[in-house]
């Protein structure tokens, strides 16, 4: 038996508890320690999330899911015109001033694109060197970021609060931070060897302060 289960789905249920709002009816429930990372994750004003993986092992499906599961209004920038979700409004990197209110979920998509378009890459490290440092406080945002790898990411990218990992290509290892590369290699790789594509596409290897281990995304209705 797959002893994973949807701790997304799970914690929505449980948030309430958090918050006061426990019926008298409703049965205790024991939480994990998956559970208590990620409402503890939402709960924050804001906070800064990495998400890694190759191609097609469903980084962007998880993406909505975590901005699904944290509850606020959502904003996605991405260089390329991509479908999303209609309760995710999509924007342009200069837009992000004055488009995103306090209290909102920003997901920026397929990072190295940016990188690698001179104009969407001075504009992308621009914003976040003013942006990322006020992310927790000020502006009270959750900023998602989607890359392939983190070789081309900004520093500030890296100062994140929670991590979300997939397999990588087979020879991005060999380009890949050291610090990142070791992370894989003792943590991530072990847990998708022999994995085929639906398990990948369905599981993240998640980390925090506080919690470290697979757990299962359940695909956004």
């Amino acid at each position: 038996m797959d002893k994973t289960f949807d701790v997304f789905n799970m914690a929505l249920k449980l948030a309430p508890l958090f918050l006061g709002y426990k019926q008298q009816s409703q049965p205790s429930t024991i939480l994990t320690e998956k559970d208590l990372a990620l409402i503890n994750l939402r709960n924050k004003d804001g906070a800064v999330i990495v998400v890694l993986g190759t191609r097609d092992t469903g980084k962007t499906e998880l993406c909505y899911r975590l901005a699904e599961f944290l509850g606020k209004p959502t904003y996605a920038v991405s260089p390329e015109q991509k479908p999303h979700p209609d309760w995710i409004k999509r924007i342009d990197i200069e837009n992000l001033d004055e488009m995103v209110m306090p209290h909102s979920t920003v997901i920026l998509d397929d990072v190295p694109i940016y990188l690698s378009s001179k104009d969407y890459g001075e504009a992308l490290n621009r914003a976040l060197e003013k942006i990322i440092p006020m992310v927790r406080h000020e502006r009270k945002w959750h900023m998602i970021f989607s890359s392939q790898n983190s070789a081309q990411a900004d520093r500030y990218i890296l100062d994140c609060d929670a991590a979300f990992l997939k397999p990588l290509g087979l020879l991005m290892g060999a380009v890949e931070r050291p610090n990142i590369a070791r992370i894989y290699k003792m943590m991530v790789d072990p847990e998708f060897d022999g994995k085929d594509d639906h398990y990948i596409q369905r599981h993240a290897f998640f980390l925090s302060r506080t919690f470290r281990g697979i757990i299962k995304v359940k695909k956004v209705d």
